[in-house]
């Protein structure tokens, strides 16, 4: 659970992942996370009090996956392990199937990876490479807090011979990583999916593999720009078939990608799943119309799991209140701007929002809405998670008449031919 901090010194933050930030355009980072404010302010302790939300740290939540693991860590020996750590909160992510041997290489902190003062950390790596244990390696997980180190050229070099299925990339404190070495393996890497996490660079992150993976997912990253390499020669459509993007601006990244020169990239999703979970969505001009059609233009798509905090302006500007009022009934007509040919759907948002449930009731008596629907979930138990607008208590409609709308959108769906069950 989110929890607000009013007091924490930084000393006892920093050992924390951060998931919230106030709507600002600088940025203070903390654990790899961003926070607020301007960069002439980031080292003012006042202004990251009454504004965080904070989780212990990830590893102190995890579960162990039962899979065989070596880790690698800078400035220690080598391990072998009966188990690997997961660095999500428990149930947020999956892992993928069939894995029989993971590897992770952790880099190290404050000092940057170099061919002079780390030869034997790489030559360390080098030499698992070459050894037999290490050729059913099929899952990697780099990580490391210093910039240069998640991961850099030298760090793809010494891995070149593995053959891993998945890769998963966690950055550390100034989150940033380099992944364009990645093109330059010899024999490339048969990826099949590829998980970032606590990234936040405007930087393009460029590789072929966005456009050969099934499956790509970013956890609490933030304004994340893709791009193939100028000289990739596609072929074929884009094999992304599973998207997931989980905390800060998940659903502003669908919209990014969407305007972009890659939009390809996801006309043959067929599950998508967006957590917009943190209030970090939304935070220019027409974001909330853009999203819809984006997410309308997602034809493919089957399944859907969508998560979204809606938090009420306490901004007293009316001309203010009256764009938000017409952005937000893009939001409340959000049932009508879902990919056709959904046949699952989850939906989870603020109790607030429940307050619109006529809306999905409307669409669910419309036998054209989402012909091929066999099954969906509808929740209203968010937290809202906006600490500056915690002023006022989100709007909860009547109990009881939520409760009775509810049931008459799932009851009108249940008699559909074929009928719509309840997830």
């Amino acid at each position: 659970m989110i929890l607000a901090c009013t007091s924490w010194p930084l000393s006892m933050i920093s050992g924390s992942l951060v998931r919230t930030l106030n709507r600002g355009a600088g940025i203070l980072r903390i654990n790899g996370h961003r926070l607020l404010s301007e960069p002439s302010t980031r080292n003012s302790l006042a202004l990251i009090q009454n504004r965080i939300g904070y989780l212990p740290n990830s590893r102190q939540m995890s579960t162990n996956i039962a899979v065989p693991t070596t880790q690698i860590a800078y400035g220690k020996p080598i391990e072998h392990l009966a188990s690997l750590s997961s660095v999500a909160n428990p149930g947020e992510l999956s892992f993928p199937d069939g894995v029989r041997h993971a590897l992770v290489v952790d880099c190290g902190e404050q000092t940057p990876v170099t061919s002079s003062s780390d030869h034997e950390f790489l030559e360390r790596i080098k030499n698992f490479v070459k050894e037999q244990d290490s050729q059913d390696v099929d899952f990697i997980r780099i990580q490391g807090l210093h910039p240069q180190n998640t991961p850099n050229e030298l760090t793809w070099k010494a891995l070149n011979g593995l053959r891993p299925r998945h890769l998963e990339l966690c950055c550390g404190w100034h989150e940033e990583y380099e992944i364009e070495p990645l093109d330059s393996l010899d024999p490339s890497w048969p990826l099949e999916s590829i998980s970032i996490l606590g990234a936040a660079q405007y930087e393009l992150a460029i590789t072929k593999h966005f456009w050969t993976i099934p499956t790509l997912t970013f956890y609490y990253s933030h304004q994340v720009r893709l791009e193939l390499p100028s000289d990739y020669t596609v072929e074929g459509p884009s094999a992304l078939r599973h998207l997931t993007a989980i905390g800060n601006d998940a659903c502003d990244m669908l919209t990014r990608w969407r305007k972009s020169s890659i939009s390809s990239i996801c006309d043959n999703l067929e599950s998508l799943r967006l957590e917009s979970n943190n209030d970090c969505d939304f935070q220019t001009d027409n974001e909330y119309e853009d999203f819809v059609h984006a997410l309308q233009g997602c034809t493919s798509v089957k399944s859907l799991e969508l998560v979204m905090v809606e938090s009420p302006s306490s901004d007293n500007n009316p001309e203010q209140d009256q764009y938000l009022k017409d952005q937000y009934q893009s939001l409340i007509d959000l049932p009508k701007y879902l990919p056709p040919n959904l046949e699952r759907l989850k939906f989870r948002s603020i109790p607030e929002s429940a307050q619109h449930l006529d809306v999905w009731l409307q669409c669910a008596k419309d036998p054209h809405w989402l012909p091929h629907l066999k099954s969906i979930s509808l929740q209203f138990d968010m937290v809202v998670r906006d600490h500056d607008r915690a002023e006022k208590p989100p709007l909860t409609p009547d109990r009881n008449e939520t409760t009775e709308l509810l049931e008459s959108v799932y009851q009108t769906l249940a008699l559909r031919h074929p009928s719509v069950g309840s997830l």
